[in-house]
């Protein structure tokens, strides 16, 4: 097995992409222009008035935070409040690589003085300032370096809570002055609720119409070629799709409404397995999963394997069809070496490339000779 780190990363996205085993809620007071996301909310009209309402789940119970944008010139007055931001803000601390992405796309990149992990970021941006000890590493959520983080002077640092998790680092960052959002893009099931997160991140940098443009060019894209599939390949393709592998024992299969499931449905696949109405990603016995396994056309997402090491796994996966047709994909194609997946990077603020990906997957007669693959590929 090569690059095993990728595979347990994978996996641990999964789970955590996948947790929130809810339907979002309904959107109360915001901002119309707001589509699809379901977990923030942006109100007021102007400058001196404007929030950004963030909705979690992981804390146990579905919880409201509303943060106030101050004007950088009125600011002096709110540092004590610790839901008042700085605006536009110019230094932030970003937790997870996704709000990296959300911040490179809108050419902000040099606004982040440090994130948790950076040997898992991919962005090329990102990586020179890391390079150059532009951007620092403030360690782990559950091991962050406090005075480092402290030194770095964020304006905002951008965090997120796992349910059932360790998450006191948010109110110990908060105790010691350091304004804290947590940000629940990854709670987000829809691929262009996800997306969206590009307009929270966008008003805060005062970028929001920059914002608005980009994400409206990946709607239509995404929108576009969503049809075409259904119209060219009929409104069910017929691809059965495997997803994933075992792990300690265990097949995670994501629910129907899950992000990885509308992706693979919009792309014109079925995942096999899948139950109605999760959003959660459900155990699977290997020995269900791999009757699963016999049906399928393509198996997606089962780790950064060679064809050989995945059929070595266990004596029933040789006889998997996709495995012996080598029509198996992984996600990581573009990885860095600790492990760390573009997918849930930059992926996240690029819906409509990646279900291009599966578009070519499913439906090669959709492929043209330009086409190639950006953030998947085929074990060999």
């Amino acid at each position: 097995m090569k690059k095993t780190l990728i595979l347990a990363a994978g996996l641990a996205a999964i789970l955590l992409y996948g947790c929130a085993d809810r339907a979002p809620q309904d959107k109360t007071e915001n901002d119309d222009s707001i589509e699809y996301a379901k977990y923030f909310s942006i109100a007021g009209t102007g400058p001196t008035d404007k929030t950004i309402t963030i909705t979690d789940l992981w804390s146990g119970k579905e919880h409201k935070q509303t943060y106030r944008l101050i004007p950088r010139k009125s600011y002096a007055g709110y540092k004590a409040d610790p839901y008042a931001v700085p605006y536009p803000i110019e230094r932030c601390i970003c937790m997870s690589t996704s709000h990296v992405a959300y911040l490179n796309s809108l050419s902000l990149t040099e606004t982040i003085k440090g994130i948790s992990g950076t040997r898992f970021v991919y962005g090329k941006a990102a990586r020179a300032l890391i390079d150059k000890e532009r951007i620092k590493d403030i360690g782990t959520e559950s091991l962050p370096n406090y005075e480092l983080i402290m030194s770095l002077e964020p304006d905002i640092v951008f965090a997120y809570g796992i349910s059932g998790s360790d998450n006191s680092y948010i109110n110990k960052l908060r105790e010691l002055g350091i304004k804290v959002m947590v940000v629940g893009d990854y709670l987000e099931n829809h691929p262009l609720g996800r997306m969206e997160y590009i307009r929270l991140f966008g008003e805060l940098a005062g970028k929001r119409a920059e914002a608005d443009s980009i994400f409206d060019f990946a709607k239509q894209e995404y929108i576009s070629l969503k049809n075409r599939i259904m119209k060219e390949c009929g409104q069910d393709s017929g691809v059965r799709v495997l997803i994933n592998s075992p792990f300690n024992g265990i097949w995670y299969i994501p629910g129907e409404d899950n992000y990885m499931s509308l992706l693979v449905k919009d792309a014109g696949g079925t995942i096999l397995g899948s139950r109605s109405g999760e959003t959660g990603s459900g155990r699977m016995s290997i020995e269900k999963a791999y009757m699963n396994a016999l049906e399928a056309d393509i198996w997606l997402n089962p780790g950064d394997f060679t064809l050989e090491s995945l059929a070595n796994i266990n004596p029933l996966f040789a006889n998997i069809p996709a495995l012996k047709n080598g029509m198996v994909y992984n996600n990581s194609r573009r990885h860095t070496p600790a492990g760390g997946s573009d997918f849930w990077e930059t992926g996240a603020v690029e819906p409509h490339i990646v279900l291009k990906d599966l578009a070519m997957i499913f439906h090669p007669e959709l492929r043209t000779a330009e086409d190639t693959l950006k953030y998947h590929y085929k074990l060999r």
